[in-house]
């Protein structure tokens, strides 16, 4: 019994390291700016408006240096992919677009830069 619990144990404390140093944004934070995001962007657009996306999924994210030089120590940004369902409006299809963003959280939080979309 003892030498199972000792596995998992050290099993777990061979998985903290890997948790712990991922910066990149989860699935639901990146889900929440994307949809501010466009919201903002298709803010006024007629009847009906952007109501949210009906499915979202993260497909990875990347590690990136900053444009503008060196990065801050604290800082860390992300090139990452998704695919957002856009919520159908009445008599009209659902559609699916894969998206890239640029996400940089800072000691202010998580922001979304958009990289473009296209529909699939």
């Amino acid at each position: 019994m003892g030498g199972v619990v000792r596995r998992a144990v050290m099993c777990g404390l061979v998985v903290l390291p890997m948790a712990a140093c991922s910066g990149e944004p989860g699935e639901s934070d990146m889900r929440k700016l994307v949809e501010a995001h466009t919201r903002r962007a298709l803010d006024g657009q007629g009847p009906g408006g952007f109501r949210g996306f009906e499915g979202f999924r993260k497909q990875g994210c990347v590690d990136t240096k900053y444009r503008n030089g060196a990065p801050k120590p604290d800082d860390k940004q992300y090139d990452c992919y998704y695919a957002a369902t856009f919520a159908p409006q009445p008599g009209v299809p659902a559609m699916t677009v894969n998206g890239k963003g640029r996400f940089t959280r800072t000691d202010k939080g998580l922001t979304f830069e958009d990289l473009g979309a296209q529909p699939r």
